[in-house]
């Protein structure tokens, strides 16, 4: 508890809990019976009990075969395609959260009075961008978990062959490092697996506020939502196709587009999931020049992510203040 409370003090006063709009949001949210409340948590357990049951089927060609040859590729083969869902699950929501925001205020009546009121715009557009974290956060909870239990799968795995495991892997990598320097380069990764699913929620819910104000009327922000969303299935399944075609020798494509290709798959696709199992990425290492860097890349994807969605949230704000 006491380091939940260290945390949250280190957060800006409008992200804190205890802040009025904050809280107000929060309330809003909650504003629900104690019945209803239990059914959205007895909801929600059922899918990602359903969604992890199907992962285990798919993993086993429909309870046909095993899972996998060792632990960390059984743990893999089964949570990949449950957590993958329940990623495009908060991107969708994150962007639903606050893409009817202005809407919303202009619907109660309220908007004009928050512009008027200084950083009145800018507060409520904050803290409806914070609210989306506390809403997603069982979430964010099982996706961090899944990641750390893949973390800690790695860890064991490179005490194989007498902690040598990691010289396997770095065999035909171009250019050519250290064991010391590998596992660096995958202390990268693990960081950057686990800042994704933050960085790309916060992303989402910057989008969603910036189309919240700038289309107002409810219909073209429903249809705005509908396109916005498209898109990112649409990426997300083109990239995934293009990978996984690559990874299967079917596509060709220059070392430079395949690095790219992995990377782009990686960053905006699974968040780094498929680069937790070791035989994946070692193959990916060996197989495409330069891909041993891929956790770098991922880190300053996330870095920039994130200054790319404080951006668009300033940007968001300083057309509610301005526009009529």
């Amino acid at each position: 508890m006491a380091i939940i409370q260290r945390f949250t003090t280190q957060l800006p006063i409008w992200a804190r809990s205890d802040h009025p709009l904050l809280r107000y949001e929060l309330g809003r949210a909650n504003r629900t019976s104690r019945r209803t409340r239990y059914l959205r948590i007895a909801g929600l357990a059922a899918v990602i009990v359903l969604l992890f049951w199907a992962g285990y089927a798919i993993a086993t060609g429909f309870f046909q075969n095993a899972p996998g040859q060792n632990l960390t590729e059984i743990a893999m083969a089964i949570v990949f395609w449950p957590t993958l869902a329940l990623q495009v699950i908060m991107q969708v929501a994150a962007l639903t959260l606050t893409v009817n925001t202005v809407s919303e205020q202009k619907r109660r009546q309220t908007w004009d009075s928050l512009r008027a009121t200084q950083d009145g715009a800018g507060l409520t557009l904050r803290a409806r961008w914070v609210t989306v974290y506390y809403r997603l956060l069982p979430l964010l909870v099982v996706t961090v978990v899944i990641r750390v239990g893949l973390i800690i799968g790695i860890l064991i795995d490179l005490t194989a062959f007498q902690g040598r495991y990691i010289d396997l892997l770095l065999n035909n990598v171009v250019p050519e490092v250290s064991p010391i320097v590998g596992a660096l380069l995958l202390a990268f990764l693990m960081t950057a697996s686990l800042l994704l699913p933050f960085t790309s929620v916060g992303f989402d819910s910057a989008i969603g506020l910036l189309v919240s104000v700038t289309v107002q009327q409810r219909v073209y922000s429903v249809m705005t939502q509908i396109i916005v969303v498209g898109i990112r299935l649409l990426i997300l399944v083109t990239l995934m196709v293009g990978a996984t075609q690559f990874v299967r020798g079917s596509f060709q494509v220059s070392d430079g587009a395949a690095w790219l290709l992995m990377g782009g798959f990686s960053a905006l696709g699974d968040w780094g999931l498929s680069f937790l199992h070791l035989g994946f990425y070692s193959e990916v290492w060996a197989t495409i020049p330069y891909a041993v860097f891929l956790g770098i890349g991922l880190l300053l994807f996330a870095m920039a992510q994130s200054a790319l969605s404080e951006g668009i949230l300033a940007f968001a704000i300083h057309r509610a203040e301005r526009s009529g």
